[in-house]
């Protein structure tokens, strides 16, 4: 009897490690496509949790200094409820506002002191949200604020299932940190000039299903002069993807430019180097 159940169990264990043996091999089958798709998508998708802080920023900052109900260049209706402390940006069905955007949906902020507190915690989700047609769902919380040795505000973003889906039904989702430091426009009423120095690593699941992570390894910066030009808002830097679910440990890069004012950014995969123009 000892020896029946033995021999059963020996097999229910192999038989288990043969069907996690499949499911891995399945995940590598990955393609060369596969693995450039996630790499851009990934490079890509942050740029609407830039452009979503971006509004979130201006959008406050505008109902601060205006205060109550506004509707002003961001093409929205911006509105505080002061007994939940959560302002809400509001740019309805649509409508083409900073940057040569288009918005549509919510931006809600969270905020833990009052409007316009410059060191206080945000954090900020989405109702129907979009930019150019691309989707946002999730949370970026922004904590930890302070002022640096430098003497510019500095705060981690964190992000929670942060959820981008393209036009094309693609999707990537990010969770962990970045290091944001405000390095130009902090209190400016011209949005434009801000600039923003961006670190640190985050994790991720492509469309398929692939986690992958990816790691700041040149800080990047963020030109919202740039974007205002109608240009890709992040203009240097360099972020590795290291890691891609069901492919070899092997670097996978992003040059974002020398800081020239452009829409294209170079990748380079185990296979090839090449530019993609980013639609923005």
């Amino acid at each position: 009897m000892n020896f029946l159940k033995s021999t059963y169990g020996a097999m229910m264990l192999v038989g288990l490690l043969a069907v996690s043996c499949n499911r891995d091999e399945d995940m590598q089958q990955g393609t060369d496509t596969e693995e450039e798709q996630a790499v851009e998508t990934s490079s890509e998708g942050e740029d609407a949790s830039d452009d979503a802080l971006e509004m979130a920023y201006q959008g406050e900052h505008q109902l601060s200094v205006s205060g109550g109900r506004v509707k002003n260049t961001l093409c929205a209706t911006v509105t505080n409820d002061k007994v939940n402390k959560i302002i809400t940006i509001d740019f309805g069905d649509g409508c083409v506002g900073p940057y040569g955007r288009e918005r549509k949906g919510k931006i809600f902020i969270a905020y833990s002191s009052e409007v316009g507190d410059s060191i206080a915690n945000r954090i900020i989700t989405f109702g129907d949200f979009f930019v150019n047609n691309k989707g946002v769902t999730g949370t970026i919380e922004l904590r930890d604020v302070s002022i640096n040795a430098d003497g510019n505000l500095q705060s981690t973003k964190r992000l929670k299932d942060l959820t981008i889906t393209f036009p094309n039904g693609q999707k990537v989702v990010y969770n962990g940190s970045r290091t944001r430091e405000w390095l130009a426009g902090a209190g400016d009423d011209d949005p434009t000039n801000n600039k923003y120095k961006i670190t640190g690593t985050v994790t991720g699941e492509s469309t398929t299903g692939r986690s992958f992570t990816q790691e700041i390894v040149e800080p990047i910066i963020a030109d919202w002069s740039c974007a205002a030009q109608g240009n890709f808002a992040r203009v240097s830097g360099v972020v590795e993807m290291t890691k891609l679910n069901g492919y070899s440990v092997r670097k996978r890069t992003v040059y974002y430019g020398d800081g020239e004012c452009d829409n294209v950014i170079t990748i380079t995969t185990f296979r090839r180097t090449y530019t993609i123009t980013v639609d923005n």
